[in-house]
Parts: C-alpha cells; sequence; structure tokens
C-alpha cells in the first residue's frame, strides 16, 4: 500500500507515550499512528452503522441493552 507524508502536532505527553509503547514494539512510530488512526476509523464507521439501523429499525430496548450488558464484562 502507498503511503504519504504529512506534518502532523500531538500534545507532548501523548507523542511521549506513543514514542515509548512504539519504541517497545519495534520502534516504528509511523505504524503506530497508522494502526492508532484505522482503529478510530473503524470505530467512526461502526458508529455510522449502529445510527443508521437505530433510524431504520428503531432503538434498542433498554431491557434487551441491561441484558446484554449483564452478559458482558465492562
Amino acid at each position: 500500500m502507498a503511503s504519504r507524508k504529512r506534518s502532523i502536532s500531538f500534545d507532548e505527553s501523548v507523542l511521549a507515550e506513543a514514542e515509548e509503547r512504539s519504541a517497545a514494539a519495534g520502534g516504528n512510530l509511523s505504524a503506530f499512528v497508522n494502526r492508532a488512526v484505522r482503529r478510530e476509523l473503524r470505530v467512526a464507521h461502526g458508529t455510522e452503522l449502529l445510527a443508521e439501523d437505530d433510524d431504520e429499525f428503531g432503538a434498542v430496548p433498554e431491557s434487551v441493552q441491561a441484558g446484554i450488558a449483564a452478559e458482558w464484562p465492562a
């Protein structure tokens, strides 16, 4: 897959932790950031799909949500 270079800014504490974690995993900050952004995009896409389902079928009843929450760890 092709890549493009961009200049981005980080909060200092975020960058420091990202550099530490990427170094522990082999030292590639670009790959670390790319995985994080990809994960955020998947979350955003999933949130959009859930909203579309709510629009089409209605919200999941609270009683069903409570039952699922009771069965799944937080």
